[in-house]
């Protein structure tokens, strides 16, 4: 299960969803690690903290493909409450850094 340690700061951050971004695009061609990094650090940076860092990146990418086939940003964030035992606004968090690190083209 997942852990929010502290704070959730995603009641905005689909609207403002491209706020980190930048930081992430500015570093260039990056490797798929450095991807996973910045994803898993904007987690902990959220207070989000996963059961492994594996799980994380695996269900972040799940969030693209649900994202990819259609679902509404509701219902992912519904699956992902529902999967990790998040709270709504944390798991709007995990959704947002989620598409900010693997598939922005949702933003």
């Amino acid at each position: 299960m997942f852990t929010r340690i502290t704070r959730s700061m995603a009641a905005t951050a689909l609207v403002a969803g491209g706020v980190g971004l930048g930081a992430l695009l500015s570093a260039g061609t990056a490797s798929a690690g450095s991807v996973d990094d910045a994803f898993l650090t904007a987690l902990q940076a959220d207070g989000i903290q996963p059961p492994t860092s594996q799980a994380a990146i695996s269900l972040a990418k799940d969030v693209c493909t649900s994202l990819d086939q259609g679902y509404s940003r509701n219902d992912v964030i519904q699956a992902v409450s529902k999967k990790t035992q998040l709270s709504t606004a944390a798991s709007k968090t995990f959704v947002v850094d989620s598409v900010q690190a693997y598939c922005p083209s949702h933003l």
